[in-house]
Parts: C-alpha cells; structure tokens; sequence
C-alpha cells in the first residue's frame, strides 16, 4: 500500500508537469509555465537540523514542480550501506505541498516572501515514526544576507522547531566567470519535545537553542540551468544537556561534520 501511494504521488506530479507544459506550449504563454527543479546529492552521513540521522553515506534526490507560487514535490534518501537493514533502499520519503508569495515594495526592506507548506514525512520499515508537518517562513531577500526564519509544526506530537538563518552567494569570477561559493548558517531551537522527545525525565527535554548549523557549496554552472559541486555542512550543539545527548549517542557527537557532491537542474 505504501508503495502504491508513492507511485500515485509521482504519477501525479508528472501529469500536472506534462498537462500544464502542454497548456503552456500550446497557448504560448510563458506564465503558464511550470518550474521543474530537480536535485540529487550524494552525502558522507545523513544530518537534519544539526544532527545526525545516519551515520554512513546516503544518496538524497528532490524533484519539485511549481506554478505562481505554488509547489509539489517529493524528496528521498537512499542508504548505500548495511546500517539499520537498508541497504540500497530508501530509509524516508518525503511528499510536500506549499505555496510562496512575495511582497514587493515592502517600506524598508524592498521585499517580503512568506513559504507555508505540508510535509508527510514516511519511513518504510518504521511506519510508527511517519509524521506530518506544517512550516511557515519569512524571508528579506533583499536586504544583506538575507535574514530568514522558518517555524516547523509537528501537530501529531506537538514538536516545533524554529530556524533562523542567514546565507550569501559570492561569484568568484577571478576564478571562473561560471563558478559561485555560497554559505549559510542556522540556529535550531527545539521545545521540549524536539529536544528530548518523549521522554520528560531526560534531562534534554526542554526548551533550548539546540544547534547551530553551517553549510557551504562551490558549484559550477555548466549551463543557467545545470550545476554541480561539492558541500559542506558543520554542526555544533549549542545547548550543554544537548551536547551531552548527542555525545551519548553512538552516531552524533557535540559537533558534526557532512561533505558530499551535489547535481541541480532546473527547468
């Protein structure tokens, strides 16, 4: 039954694609076009928010299609080794559905975009930690480093977490008129579910600033539409009875450490 609804869900994701591509050629029009964006990483471990969820390498792909604002999509992560029981099959997928607007001639800060979004969450061989979620962010791209910040509702177990960030791209032109360097960093804070889980008498179960998260790429374009390159994320623990959880674990530590190579193309 599982497999049935991920194939439902692509089949639906591939026939708006074609219907509205069909639409859009047709009529000529170009705001009628859908925006196809596709990604697939291969990373050292699997990290979310900090930290880590597998400790061995993983292959990530995400495949989204947007219209005026609105999107669909649908992101996996495969693990190539043995951890866990999956080897070369896929650990979590994750279906999406949202809508993005930006505001324009904002007073200030010249622009405004607002993302809020669903997010079914399935784990194949652990169907009792499938979760869905609801996020809403704000972001001033326009304004220096672009300050955001996205609030995750986990509204079956009551679990938020916040992020706020700041990132910047810098073409280094002196070097290649086709390569970029970008950066971002997060701050995670958790409530007392987030952090501790369900577990009240661990001493993580509170309210804390959990992690900050870093993340660097160098990617080349080889066309406006096709890049490719290496990333970086590093993770610190921030909170002390945080760190003192991720050292306990046998696959976290107070700080970590993920590279691996990244494909994007867009359409």
């Amino acid at each position: 039954m599982k497999n049935i609804g991920r194939i439902a869900w692509m089949l639906v994701v591939v026939l708006v694609l074609s219907g509205t591509a069909a639409f859009a050629q047709a009529s000529g029009d170009n705001e009628w076009r859908p925006k196809v964006d596709f990604t697939l990483d291969w990373a050292s471990r699997y990290i979310d928010k900090g930290e880590v969820v597998n400790p061995d390498s993983v292959g990530q792909a995400d495949l989204s299609l947007s219209l005026k604002g609105f999107y669909v999509g649908v992101w996996t992560c495969v693990d190539f080794t043995d951890v866990y029981g999956y080897h070369n099959d896929p650990e979590e997928w994750n279906y999406y559905v949202g809508y993005e607007y930006k505001f324009t001639d904002v007073p200030a800060v010249e622009s405004l975009t607002i993302d809020l979004g669903w997010t079914y969450s399935d784990y194949p061989r652990a169907n009792s930690l499938d979760t869905q979620e609801l996020h809403l962010g704000v972001q001033l791209e326009d304004i220096l480093l672009a300050p955001k910040v996205v609030v995750t509702w986990d509204y079956e177990d009551d679990i938020w977490c916040v992020e706020a960030g700041i990132s910047h791209e810098l073409p280094l032109e002196f070097i290649s008129e086709n390569l970029v360097f970008g950066a971002a960093l997060d701050l995670v804070w958790g409530n007392t579910r987030w952090n501790g889980g369900l577990s009240k008498g661990h001493d993580a179960y509170k309210n804390a600033l959990a992690s900050a998260v870093l993340i660097t790429d160098l990617k080349y374009k080889f066309t406006e539409n096709v890049s490719f390159g290496p990333f970086m994320i590093a993770a610190w623990a921030l909170d002390h009875d945080i760190r003192e959880k991720f050292q306990a674990s046998d696959i976290n530590n107070n700080s970590n450490f993920v590279w691996g190579f990244r494909l994007n193309m867009e359409f």
